[in-house]
Parts: C-alpha cells; sequence; structure tokens
C-alpha cells in the first residue's frame, strides 16, 4: 500500500472505505475486505447442519419375479420329459413314418391328419410293422419270433406316437379314445395271435444276482481298505439301501444329499436330505410324494455301509464319486492320490456293476438294474409285505413290482420240481419228511380268549400235522416250515394276543 495514512477512515465500514479510495486515489493491493458476521440463533445450530453431500436419487425397487425368456420358456416345457423318454417317442415315429413311407409312399402328418384316417392308419401299422434287423435277430431267437416284435415293444411304440401327438398339442388320445377303439382292436388279436401261434416270447426280466456271486462281490469289495475300494462299496450299499437303478440316482447325489441321525433306540442311520430323480419318479404335477425316510442304518460288523459312507466323504472335494487316477486303478495300495477333481457323469455309472462283477469273478457280468431285482427279490424272501417293498423301490402300483418279484427264489423252485418229480414217480409227497420240523408254541394270557382257526400253506419239506399247545389244550395243527420255501405259516395266518417260540424237533 501507498505512503497515504489511512488512520482516519473506518475500515470497519466498507462503503466508507471505497469512498476513501476513489477521492484519494489511493494505490490499492491484496487486503482483504472483512465481511460482515452474521450471527446465527443458539436453537438453529442445535437443531439443523449444513449437509454439502450431493443428494443421490432413490434407487429402483429390486423386483420380486425373475424375467424369462421364450427360450427357457420352451426349455422347461420341454424338461418335463426324461431324455431316454424323448429318445422312445423319436424310435416309436420314425418305425411310424418308415412305414409309411414304403406303404403309402408319403409320410402321416401327423399334425393335421384327421382321427378317422389316423385310426384306420393305426390299425394297418400294427398289424404291418417288423423289427428292423430281423435277420440278426434269428441268432439270438427262433426265426419265426424274430420277424415280430415284443409285446412290450408294441405297446412302447403305441405310447410313443401317443406322446408325440400331445407334444404337437393334438387333443386325441390313440390309446383310451373311442374313436381308436377299431385299431386297439387290431393290436390287441395280434397280440393273441402271435401267442397261439408260438410267436410271442417271454418278458425278460433283469436277473436277480446269484448268492454265489453275491459272496464273491463282498469278499471283493472288503478285501482291502483302498479308497478305490471304498468307493465301489459306497456305490453298491446306495444301490441295495435305497433300491436305485444305480445309474440316475448316484448322479445326483453330492456332499450334502445325507443327514446322519439317531432313532429313539439311539441308533444311527443315513437318510437322503433331499428328493431324487428317477425313472418312476420324475416329479411334476401328476406325480405323488415320492417315498421318504429310506434308511440305512448302522451296523456293527466290520462291514458297516455307513461307517463307508462317512469315510468317503470329504469336505475338500467337489462331488461324492470322482474319478479315479489311473495309476491309483492299477495299484491303489501303492499311491498316495486316488482321486482327480473330475466328478463321474451319468453314463460312467453304468460300468461300476460290471467292474465290479468282472473283479471279483462271478459268473456273469451283472447290471445295476439287477442290483434293484436283487433287493427287490431279497425283500420277497424274507417275507415283508408288498406295500413296504413298494415303499422302497417307489413303484406306485403292485403290478409293476410284481414284474421284479418271481414269486419263487432257486430252493423254493427247486422243491417244487422234486414235488412234482416225486408224484410222476409214484411216491407219497405226504409222507415226512427227515427235515427238521418247527414246533409252534402259543401262550397266552389268562384272560386273554384265543380262536384257533389256523390255515397255513403246505410246504414240500413238511407236511406231516404238528401239535400245538392253547392255555395247556393240545389242538392238531398242519404247519409249513419258512425255510426258505413259502410265504409259510406266519405270513399267511392271523393270530390275537399270541406269543410264538419256535424250537428244532426230529
Amino acid at each position: 500500500m501507498g505512503d497515504t495514512e489511512m488512520s482516519d477512515f473506518d475500515l470497519g465500514d466498507p462503503f466508507l472505505y471505497l469512498q476513501a479510495l476513489f477521492e484519494n486515489e489511493i494505490e490499492l493491493e491484496e487486503v482483504p475486505a472483512p465481511m460482515p458476521s452474521v450471527e446465527i440463533p443458539a436453537e438453529i445450530l442445535a437443531t439443523e447442519t449444513v449437509s454439502t453431500d450431493v443428494q443421490k436419487p432413490d434407487p429402483k425397487p429390486q423386483k420380486r419375479f425373475k424375467r424369462v425368456s421364450d427360450e427357457e420358456i420352451i426349455a422347461l416345457k420341454d424338461s418335463r420329459q426324461s431324455e431316454s423318454t424323448k429318445r422312445n417317442t423319436k424310435w416309436a415315429v420314425n418305425i411310424l413314418q418308415e412305414w409309411s413311407s414304403e406303404v403309402m409312399v408319403n409320410q402321416v402328418d401327423l399334425a393335421t391328419v384327421s382321427s378317422e384316417d389316423l385310426n384306420i392308419i393305426l390299425g394297418k401299422f400294427y398289424a404291418e410293422a417288423t423289427p428292423k434287423f430281423a435277420e440278426k435277430r434269428e441268432q439270438e431267437m427262433a426265426s419265426a419270433q424274430a420277424y415280430e416284435y415284443h409285446k412290450n415293444s408294441f405297446k412302447s411304440i403305441r405310447a410313443g406316437i401317443n406322446r408325440f401327438l400331445r407334444d404337437l398339442n393334438r387333443d386325441i388320445d390313440i390309446v383310451r379314445d373311442k374313436e381308436f377303439r377299431m385299431s386297439n382292436d387290431i393290436l390287441d388279436g395280434k397280440l393273441k395271435y402271435n401267442m397261439k401261434s408260438g410267436l410271442s416270447r417271454p418278458t425278460k426280466h433283469k436277473e436277480v444276482i446269484s448268492q454265489s456271486d453275491l459272496h464273491k462281490i463282498s469278499t471283493y469289495l472288503y478285501s482291502a481298505g483302498n479308497p478305490v475300494l471304498l468307493r465301489y462299496r459306497v456305490w453298491y450299499n446306495l444301490a441295495l439301501h435305497f433300491v436305485s437303478r444305480g445309474i440316475d440316482f448316484h448322479q445326483q447325489l453330492n456332499l450334502a444329499s445325507f443327514t446322519f441321525q439317531k432313532d429313539e433306540n439311539d441308533r444311527k442311520y443315513v437318510t437322503l436330505s433331499h428328493e431324487t430323480r428317477q425313472k418312476n419318479w420324475q416329479g411334476g404335477l401328476g406325480n405323488s410324494e415320492a417315498s421318504a425316510d429310506k434308511r440305512m442304518y448302522k451296523t456293527k460288523s466290520d462291514k458297516c455301509p455307513v461307517n463307508d459312507l462317512q469315510l468317503l466323504i470329504d469336505p475338500k472335494a467337489e462331488s461324492l464319486f470322482n474319478h479315479c487316477d489311473k495309476d491309483a486303478n492299477l495299484s491303489p495300495d501303492e499311491q498316495n492320490i486316488w482321486f482327480s477333481m473330475k466328478s463321474v457323469k451319468q453314463y460312467q455309472f453304468s460300468r461300476f456293476m460290471g467292474d465290479i462283477s468282472r473283479n471279483a469273478g462271478c459268473s456273469r457280468l451283472y447290471t445295476a438294474h439287477c442290483l434293484r431285482a436283487t433287493a427287490i427279490q431279497a425283500m420277497n424272501d424274507a417275507g415283508f409285505e408288498l406295500r413296504h417293498i413298494m415303499y422302497m423301490s417307489g413303484h406306485k402300483n403292485e403290478s409293476s413290482v410284481r414284474s421284479y418279484n418271481r414269486g419263487c427264489s432257486i430252493i423254493q423252485k427247486e422243491s417244487l420240481s422234486e414235488t412234482l418229480s416225486s408224484i410222476s414217480s409214484g411216491y407219497d409227497v405226504s409222507a415226512p419228511k427227515s427235515t427238521p420240523a418247527p414246533v409252534l408254541t402259543v401262550s397266552t394270557a389268562e384272560s386273554a380268549s384265543v380262536t384257533s382257526n389256523v390255515t397255513s400253506v403246505p410246504s414240500p419239506l413238511q407236511t406231516s400235522s404238528e401239535n400245538a399247545q392253547v392255555n395247556n389244550r393240545t389242538m392238531p395243527m398242519s404247519l409249513s416250515s419258512n425255510n426258505f420255501m413259502s410265504s409259510g405259516f406266519i405270513s399267511n395266518s392271523a393270530f390275537n394276543n399270541c406269543v410264538f417260540q419256535f424250537s428244532g424237533q426230529n
């Protein structure tokens, strides 16, 4: 600032200060002008604060429902059928179209053909349908049978065509609608004619594993404690205890699929923590609830399936069943690393039972489905009721489970044949046999009344009369031994307030 004295001016008043500057031509340097002070009331300072943050707009509310594309909707519709069902549908339609191309020159337009015309076409198709590669089939069966479809194949073809029509949104049912009664009558007549003519082949069920082969399998699976055999043991035990087909079932299992619990008797068991899809349990609107709370109990033996499962579950792994290392497969006891991080695929599970059969030295190579048939037959031979077997197998009707139940074990069939041979040889089949027969003792409470009206199924091993004591009274009664023979005395009789004690007697 210059030499001019500014003490006569009141610098607190900015207007006077500016006036002095212009009158005296004072050179202005950087002199900050004092700002007038403004007093803010205390009550405002106590209640309000000034924010310098920029106000952000409110975020958009999250939407509750997800958006699905048209492609995803089509995929959901297609997922209602399994891949095997889709293949069966394609196979059935191809047979019909191949026949129509040969016989009718043009293929049938299933999207537009009328019910009346389709009924006539199907009737002629059922009568003339012939298997492909019939010459090759002659190596496995009689020549005449090789040129005829099995009855179950015809049913599958008809069901596949029916599914295809439904996929086309056609409101017709070639199985149940009365408009197709004629074609179904032709199919029914053809099947009956084939049976009368000796052209109908019996249904070939999955084979039940023989007792000797079951022993070989058990010996092999528990021959060593290495993880390679452990994986086979867990797969084998899960297939048996949950009565699965061993392919679709195992693919759906993961490390969190099992719940370890104890029952009211403090016995440990394992059950599944989620539902699993199988051939006869696909889920959806049409299915009822699958059997829940199937249990695999811990045993006191060194072959405990629950202990093996706990050993296989590794928290560090990503899946329950992983690929074996190639070197570990060749020499499992000499390797430190047995499994890779790659999980076993669905089709690869189908090889497990074949590998086990081969390594155990079985009489034949069994499939995973043979385990299911073996489990159902074992429960039947043990005397379990059909509803209990259906609970374990997941069957929804009795006719389906009976296709697995052979009715008689090998010992039963052998004994039946020996009994019939005795008739042809002139022997008295009612004569007592040397086989020990059980003695039945029935004891009741003194105040209880017992109605003794007992009917039992006679056994070839023992048909003689035994004595049963009921409240110190002797009553003749025909008993049958349940020595792997028939359902026997217990399963075919009704009792009230009875206690049974059995003992052997020559």
